[in-house]
């Protein structure tokens, strides 16, 4: 537990009060975290890891990893790490896709719960019964996955986050198996976060137009989006379309990035 860092452990305090009342068998958990890898963690310390201790207490067939970044309603996936799936499902994986073709997804995007996921519908962690998308359902009779039980952790701040998906979990008793998984995930993913460094891919300067550009470096002075309308002789509006359209072509979100990015590799 000592690899943890301070949010995960708040995570976990939180989860913790939840799993005691859903009457887990916290030995086995303890018993998992006690055999937690040491020192720098590698994909195959955190399949160990996976397979092992943490299969003892969250039985499951198949597992599908992945940390992206949000932007709007897509999601951009930058890495993934995968447990037993085929290689057709692995390749099936879009780098990029609307949250709208995965409802369930989004659901675990915009409230923070668990999600169980079967041939016969949805639920969350609340009880709440929920609607998947065709899309969904098509992945889990293509490539046989049982039922599909997934959560994870998303910054608000930085709009970044870790899925988490365990197909043919057992299903006898939902909210006991959501309990479990809300637990164990902010441990799994300060796990994944070890295991390798995770850096936002390089932007390409020659994907921006010459006037976005230009946008980039009047925003790099220090300019406000009137004063650069002013200075080029367009409206306000006109100005942050502009900008969340460099925002797009760059995968980044904020002003503060795009001024980092043009005055580390000088653009224009």
């Amino acid at each position: 537990m000592q690899h943890l860092g301070q949010n995960s452990f708040s995570h976990v305090r939180t989860e913790l009060l939840g799993a005691l009342r859903s009457g887990l068998d916290m030995r086995a958990w303890c018993e998992a975290l006690y055999e937690l890898p040491a020192g720098p963690v590698t994909e195959a310390d955190f399949r160990a890891w996976l397979e092992g201790p943490l299969r003892r207490f969250f039985p499951f067939l198949r597992f599908f990893g992945a940390y992206g970044s949000l932007s709007g309603h897509r999601v951009q996936m930058r890495t993934m790490i995968t447990s037993g799936h085929s290689p057709a499902f692995v390749a099936s994986r879009a780098n990029s896709f609307d949250m709208k073709l995965r409802g369930c997804f989004a659901w675990f995007v915009f409230t923070r719960r668990a999600v169980l996921l079967d041939q016969t519908g949805a639920i969350d962690a609340a009880g709440t019964r929920l609607a998947p998308t065709e899309r969904e359902l098509d992945d889990l009779e293509r490539f046989s996955l049982g039922a599909l039980a997934s959560h994870g952790v998303i910054d608000p701040f930085a709009k970044t986050g870790t899925y988490l998906g365990f197909s043919g979990v057992p299903v006898t008793q939902p909210a006991r198996l959501l309990a479990a998984l809300e637990l164990i995930s902010p441990v799994l993913h300060t796990l994944y976060l070890q295991t390798k460094p995770i850096s936002i891919p390089a932007a390409n300067v020659t994907s921006l137009t010459d006037r976005q550009r230009e946008l980039a470096d009047l925003a790099a002075l220090g300019l406000s989006d009137k004063q650069i309308g002013s200075r080029l002789g367009i409206s306000d509006h006109t100005v942050g379309n502009h900008f969340r359209a460099i925002y797009a072509r760059l995968s980044i979100s904020k002003r503060s990035q795009l001024i980092a990015f043009v005055r580390s590799r000088d653009v224009g």
